[in-house]
């Protein structure tokens, strides 16, 4: 392998791996690289094979590069051996329903039914439904904080919720909403996460031409978005920070795991996915393949003792997450 292009390709890589560090409110085009993070990956590894085959010098760089990936392996595909089916503790689903769209024609029973069977303690909803009385056939005897006539984000709670908000203007439909939940002697916040739309319609992506027409305006709809998920971001870290109690972020982050927005927050929190996730744990169900945009994250104070992304759930453009936490002594 020639010496100018392994220094080039190295170059690239680093300059790739590197983008999770910068924010877009800082430079709006670097979220697009995240995207080129498990291409690069696969590539080194492939090459580093290959290098090692032909016992090639170069074999030692491709090794390195290789190591250098390894904070985004977790993100991509877990492997979890351990049954976590009867798993006991508090048990969150998270689920972005779409506006309950089938709510619209009355034909809302079936989600419901299936929702009320999950019996989880807490449920966040970050396109929530309010009217056909909706709210109270899932959350009858429940504590619930949403809005009672406009579409927006809810959470629902077996527990009592003593104290609740939203982080931005009420107006603002991608939002998020916490609450601080009393469970016998101990107090949690939760936080149901919304943050601002990729920008992207799945429907125009079905064909090449339908691709090359929407480039631009994808290219640009996705950078804009970028650059309002990081303020919204900023926003929550600071708002988690100064809370006092133990936290669980559950919701919709619009963004893929190899970004500076979620590997900002796994720094601080645990990721449920890679701590008890299975395989690639795909949570967005279009055209767009292998998306995970949907989390879960908890603080140091809960081990996570069992998540699950229910990719055989099909009453929305994305599959609900159900994750069961522990505080810890």
């Amino acid at each position: 392998m020639r010496k100018s292009f392994l220094i080039f390709w190295v170059v690239l890589t680093l300059l790739v791996f590197s983008s999770i560090l910068i924010s877009p409110q800082y430079f709006e085009y670097i979220g697009l690289l995240g995207f080129g993070i498990p291409v690069i990956m696969l590539v080194n590894l492939i090459m580093g094979l290959f290098m090692w085959a032909i016992s090639s010098k170069s074999k030692w760089v491709f090794l390195i590069l290789i190591i250098l990936a390894w904070p985004f392996y977790g993100a991509i595909y877990q492997v979890n051996f351990e049954d976590t089916s009867n798993k006991e503790g508090l048990k969150v689903l998270s689920y972005n329903v779409k506006w309950f769209v089938e709510a619209r024609k009355d034909k809302y029973d079936s989600v419901i039914t299936w929702i009320r069977g999950q019996e989880a303690d807490i449920l966040c909803f970050q396109e929530f439904y309010p009217l056909k009385g909706i709210q109270d056939k899932i959350g009858k005897g429940s504590y619930v904080s949403s809005d009672e006539k406009e579409f927006h984000t809810a959470i629902f709670s077996k527990y009592p919720i003593i104290n609740d908000g939203l982080l931005f203007e009420k107006s603002a439909l991608n939002n998020i909403r916490f609450v601080d939940i009393k469970i016998d002697e101990d107090t949690i916040r939760v936080y149901n996460v919304h943050l601002q739309s990729m920008g992207i319609n799945p429907e125009k992506l079905s064909n090449e031409s339908a691709i090359q027409n929407e480039f631009e305006d994808i290219g640009y709809r996705f950078t804009s978005a970028s650059q309002i998920r990081s303020s919204q971001m900023a926003q929550l870290s600071k708002h988690v920070e100064n809370c006092d109690y133990p936290v669980i972020l559950a919701g919709d982050f619009n963004d893929i795991p190899f970004s500076f927005n979620y590997m900002k927050m796994r720094r601080s929190m645990a990721n449920a996915f890679e701590e008890k996730g299975k395989g690639f744990g795909v949570t967005f169900n279009n055209n767009i393949p292998f998306l995970r945009i949907d989390n879960q994250f908890c603080s140091e104070e809960f081990e996570v003792k069992s998540f699950q992304t229910l990719n055989d759930v099909f009453f929305s453009d994305h599959f609900p997450l159900v994750g069961i936490y522990q505080l810890t002594p």
